[in-house]
């Protein structure tokens, strides 16, 4: 149900419907993504199985008020998944447990005949019956009865089946909500661990964190590992594209948490890395060019500024505040650039001074200049 499809090519991901993404720009939706309920459906979701398992110790004759509690939970979920690439294009089925269960309907009490209602008890092998859920009974009027369904070999046969079905589907959505807590849990202080120095993780740094995190394996919450459930399988595929045909590596993934782990990965072989902004506190990708912990979003549009612009005028204001050569050097602009601006000084002699100023704060800063003799050369 959650299976993804996606081909890699220079950087891109395209997807099985077409759709083309930059490396990183899927990731980062997942880690803008906020629920303070994800630990309550993760908990629902994990006591699913035994709930709506015949053969628990609950009791059996409510399974049908547990499933519809727990159907609406599977509901939420697949809202979630529509809000994001790869499954926002995805035609979810609904109503699965209520499909489910009435497929089964000779496991249960009352029994109802659903061709009154216009539907049929003939079924794909999946399951499932029809779209048109008010066909079907609805959940809390299922009661599984063991006196009544007997034990012969038809009946033995029938459990058997819904117990293999209900184990896939519990399962299915306990992985999808256990991987949307590990990318809050493990993958995003998974990434701003790499990105703590203001430099891209250099391959011993990505060895460092990695088995840091990959050091001990939680049973309790398999969440809370870096590495994720789910599979994958490669190989590779001739996509047409408005350049013309590319050669893509093509991967199918039986799991979300095993996709955004491989782009995950993807974005710190290709230095995409995700990166957390020290400003507004948001996640971008910086792309293989000058490292910054600051994005490049506009946080005001007169004058127009970005979190990096504004970096940038605090981190200058902090050397001149602490650091004596950048000091001296600023006092020393100011008084050539008033100069300049009185016509006592030509623009080139003004932007060789600038030339010649630079190169004695480089001097100075190493330690190759002395500070009086730096501060009397500079005013030159």
């Amino acid at each position: 149900m959650f299976e993804i499809e996606a081909h890699y090519h220079d950087r891109k991901i395209y997807l099985s419907d077409g759709r083309e993404y930059p490396l990183g720009e899927i990731l980062l939706r997942y880690f803008s993504y906020k629920n303070n309920d994800l630990i309550h459906l993760y908990e629902i979701c994990s006591n699913a199985k035994e709930l709506l398992n015949i053969n628990s110790g609950y009791d059996p004759y409510n399974i049908g008020t547990r499933a519809q509690q727990i159907e609406d939970i599977y509901e939420e979920l697949i809202r979630i998944a529509q809000k994001f690439p790869p499954y926002d294009k995805k035609n979810f089925r609904h109503g699965l447990l209520q499909n489910l269960f009435a497929y089964y309907y000779m496991l249960f009490d009352p029994v109802r005949d659903l061709s009154d209602s216009g539907s049929t008890s003939a079924a794909p092998s999946e399951g499932y019956i029809t779209e048109r859920l008010e066909f079907l009974a609805p959940l809390k009027h299922y009661h599984y009865d063991d006196l009544r369904v007997g034990m012969d070999s038809e009946g033995k046969m029938f459990r058997a089946e819904f117990i293999i079905h209900i184990d896939k589907l519990t399962t299915e959505f306990k992985t999808f909500i256990g991987d949307l807590l590990r990318v809050k849990k493990v993958f995003m202080p998974f990434a701003d661990e790499l990105c703590a120095h203001n430099n891209y993780p250099s391959i011993e740094k990505v060895i460092e964190v990695f088995q840091k995190f990959t050091a001990t394996h939680n049973l309790s919450n398999s969440y809370l590992n870096l590495e994720s459930s789910g599979s994958m399988c490669m190989g590779h595929t001739l996509l047409e594209t408005k350049k013309g045909p590319i050669l893509c590596e093509t991967y199918r993934f039986t799991s979300l948490g095993a996709f955004l782990y491989f782009e995950l990965f993807k974005c710190i072989e290709k230095k995409f890395m995700p990166v957390k902004c020290r400003n507004c506190g948001r996640w971008f990708i910086m792309k293989h060019t000058t490292f910054s912990h600051y994005c490049k979003r506009l946080i005001s549009s007169n004058p127009p500024r970005s979190c990096r612009d504004i970096s940038m005028r605090h981190t200058f204001k902090d050397k001149l505040k602490n650091d004596p050569v950048w000091e001296i050097y600023n006092r020393a602009y100011k008084q050539h650039y008033a100069r300049f601006m009185k016509k006592k000084m030509s623009k080139s002699e003004f932007a060789e001074w600038g030339d010649y100023a630079v190169e004695l704060r480089q001097k100075a800063a190493d330690g190759e200049l002395e500070m009086e003799e730096y501060q009397r050369l500079i005013r030159i």
